[in-house]
């Protein structure tokens, strides 16, 4: 092999080196583009569950305390069931 032919092979694998880098640059490209959308999206969803989430804290609490009082209306049925039973248990005596 001639030194001509020698440096055209290399002259054209370099070439396809160059196009291949190229190649690899445009995808990049195009990923950067893909992340920077994502990343727009992410923020926009993050800042609605902020904004449901703070809708949401007044039912949260106003839930919480309907909780804290059935139990404690179920305690004073119970209580109430309770002294009643034992009334007339000690009155039909």
């Amino acid at each position: 092999m001639d030194q001509e032919s020698f440096m055209k092979n290399i002259d054209a694998k370099v070439d396809d080196i160059k196009d291949k880098v190229h190649n690899i640059e445009l995808v990049q490209v195009r990923i950067e583009n893909d992340l920077k959308y994502h990343i727009k999206r992410t923020d926009l969803l993050e800042e609605k569950i902020l904004d449901i989430d703070e809708k949401i804290q007044p039912v949260e609490s106003a839930t919480n305390t309907l909780i804290k009082l059935s139990k404690i209306l179920a305690f004073i049925i119970g209580m109430a069931t309770a002294i009643i039973t034992i009334i007339k248990y000690y009155s039909s005596k």
